[in-house]
């Protein structure tokens, strides 16, 4: 019977078979280590030496360090012996989180140099997703952004402010902007802030929430798929709603909606449609929209529906009575307003509204008038009513 003894000189003789393994399965091992940990596997043999260094992926947690300044220390010997690695092996994906909740403002002696670096530039030639949170960033830096990260397709932006901005990329596909503040923002004779977005191969683009008086405007974007966007204040809202649905004729999904506690400012009616007249959404298969698109008797809802020949599922989300304007939907108007229409693949209209909103019964009825095929309608109690 073999020893214990005699079982270790076998396994040895054996030869190191995870040192034999290829770098790139060894590389994907380190991956799921701590930096920390990853360093440490060069005590492992002569073969193990530099691997940690050229590792694919990065986690540099500060728990199980004594100080903050051995901390630092880490880190920073750490990005030393990398050297210029991470541009040479395909990161894709970038986060930093340098915050201390120990930090105070009575602590710093100049709290301004902490928060702001001047026109800081970042460039790489491999990374493609980038979130950002609680910076400023205006034209000159966005394009430098842009124009450094080269294949960058994923780019998050929350409770950042933003000055003027245009958003131009090739590479980008997806785009989302939530709780973002404009700083000229608010003051009419300056024409408000103006969000540009130019990006030909984008896909996916949500606008969340945006603080202060912000314009939206979509100059190329033929390649999205999926469009969630949150209007804004602005002198014309139905104009800028016109406008965007104009550019957003080859989308499949698309929820364009009005903050409810705004509502109440706009008493708006449809003139004219110059900016959609003649525009089919061909691909069009589910559409989330708010009331504003019920003023002037639904007339642009009913050319929506009827210029959505693949439309499948709607949703129209009500705002509360008293934030609400005055719409004024009448149903014999709207029902002589436009002609019957076919909507033959629209199976599901989803109503969501508070208790005893007066205008459902109205706008139920124009679309079971106005539509040739009437589908099921379902009505749903507004969250938190």
């Amino acid at each position: 019977m073999a020893t214990p003894r005699s079982k270790r000189a076998k396994a040895m003789d054996a030869g190191d078979r995870i040192s034999s393994l290829p770098d790139e399965l060894r590389h994907r091992v380190l991956s799921f280590l701590p930096a920390r940990d990853a360093a440490r596997t060069c005590v492992l043999s002569p073969m193990w030496r530099q691997l940690w260094a050229s590792a694919l992926r990065l986690n540099v947690d500060a728990e199980g360090f004594t100080s903050q300044s051995s901390f630092i220390e880490f880190v920073n010997t750490l990005l030393l012996s990398r050297g210029c690695i991470p541009l040479n092996s395909n990161v894709e994906e970038l986060g930093i989180d340098d915050y201390n909740q120990n930090d105070r403002y009575g602590d710093m002696k100049n709290p301004i140099e902490f928060f702001f670096i001047q026109h800081c530039p970042f460039t790489s030639s491999y990374l493609k997703k980038l979130h950002l949170c609680y910076i400023y960033i205006n034209n000159y830096g966005l394009k430098k952004l842009f124009s450094g990260c080269p294949i960058l397709e994923d780019l998050e932006m929350i409770n950042c402010e933003i000055s003027d901005t245009e958003f131009s990329s090739a590479s980008l596909k997806s785009l989302s902007i939530e709780y973002v503040d404009f700083p000229y923002a608010g003051d009419y004779d300056m024409g408000g802030c103006y969000i540009v977005i130019n990006m030909p191969s984008l896909v996916s683009l949500h606008v969340g929430t945006l603080l202060g008086f912000t314009l939206l405007s979509l100059v190329d974007v033929q390649s999205l798929i999926m469009a969630a966007i949150v209007l804004s204040t602005s002198i014309d809202i139905f104009a800028d709603c016109c406008k965007i649905l104009g550019a957003l004729s080859n989308v499949k999904k698309l929820e364009l909606l009005f903050p409810y506690d705004l509502g109440w400012k706009y008493e708006y009616s449809v003139q004219d449609d110059t900016h959609l007249c003649g525009v089919v959404f061909a691909n069009l298969i589910t559409l989330s929209l708010s009331d504003w698109c019920l003023y002037d008797n639904c007339k642009l809802l009913m050319y929506l529906l009827e210029h959505s020949p693949n439309l499948e599922k709607l949703t129209l989300k009500m705002s509360e009575p008293h934030f609400r304007g005055n719409i004024g939907l009448s149903c014999a108007a709207a029902v002589k307003s436009a002609r019957p229409f076919n909507c033959e693949k629209l199976r599901k209209v989803e109503i969501v509204c508070s208790k005893g909103d007066k205008i459902v019964g109205r706008l139920v009825t124009i679309l079971l008038t106005k539509m040739k095929s009437p589908p099921e309608i379902n009505i749903k109690p507004l969250s938190g009513v």
